[in-house]
């Protein structure tokens, strides 16, 4: 068995605009092909993708991100 290698990004949101949001901005998130993770923090405004490099790009993950959320920074990647 391969051993699939996932990279990790936190990014900073600004203005999640209420916590009802925050189911239907890791929907879109998790059904963009590549991204096998996402978790919306409402109270910290931090966004955690967790992706497969293999199927989706970085740039395209952020780009996914900021679809859904005014993103301002990157937080960390790992």
């Amino acid at each position: 068995m391969m051993n699939m290698v996932t990279k990790e990004i936190y990014l900073k949101a600004d203005d999640i605009p209420c916590t009802g949001c925050v189911e239907d901005m890791e929907k879109v998130l998790r059904d963009q092909e590549g991204i096998l993770e996402a978790t919306v923090n409402y109270a910290e405004e931090i966004i955690h993708i967790k992706y497969d490099p293999e199927v989706i790009e970085r740039a395209d993950v952020i780009h996914t991100a900021r679809k859904i959320a005014n993103i301002s920074k990157i937080i960390s990647e790992q």
